[in-house]
């Protein structure tokens, strides 16, 4: 074999090689995408659940807010799937819904929404709620592996939210455990 060869066949087995791997990581991730979107239509599908709620916002967030909160933590069996964290504050409505497999954290769906502001009256109308964001994070393994966000403006920040959203989760675990 000559060197010419030997350096066109190293280099098509690389390629080769590369774009193989390239498409498994692309199969799994999809594959994997896809699991997750079938178990959050399960899990929103069921329709019996035991529910246990925390309406205290202290006593889940470590503080109070303007216009409450609530921690509600949807059972099957002695499976926690579902809770879904509803915090009022002066300004806006913050609901994160999180999705669980085996306790372990697979979605969350997270929605902003602001009241609207009354030129005339100076203040809030807070019968008014204008959504303003709606992302999608799914994890696999306690990592993040794929977003979706309903507009580019809050990217930046809502990717960070990511690693609150796995450290809350574990933290409602525990805490809708011991209700």
């Amino acid at each position: 074999m000559t060197v010419r060869n030997y350096i066109s066949f190293t280099f098509f087995a690389l390629l080769t090689l590369t774009t193989t791997y390239g498409q498994r990581t692309q199969d799994k991730k999809s594959y994997t995408l896809a699991h997750i979107k079938n178990l959050y239509r399960q899990i929103n599908g069921y329709k019996n659940y035991k529910t246990k709620i925390i309406e205290d916002a202290e006593e889940f967030l470590g503080h109070g807010t303007d216009n409450g909160g609530n921690l509600t933590g949807y059972y099957k069996g002695d499976s926690l799937k579902k809770v879904i964290e509803w915090v009022g504050l002066s300004n806006k409505v913050i609901q994160n819904e999180y999705y669980f497999d085996n306790d372990k954290l697979i979605f969350v769906f997270s929605t902003e929404s602001r009241y609207r502001f009354n030129d005339t009256t100076q203040g809030f109308d807070y019968t008014k709620l204008d959504n303003v964001f709606k992302g999608r994070y799914y994890f696999d393994n306690g990592k993040l592996i794929d977003t979706l966000f309903n507009n580019t403006e809050h990217t930046t920040t809502k990717k960070q939210d990511a690693a609150e959203f796995l450290t809350s989760s574990k933290d409602y675990l525990k805490l809708l455990r011991g209700c």
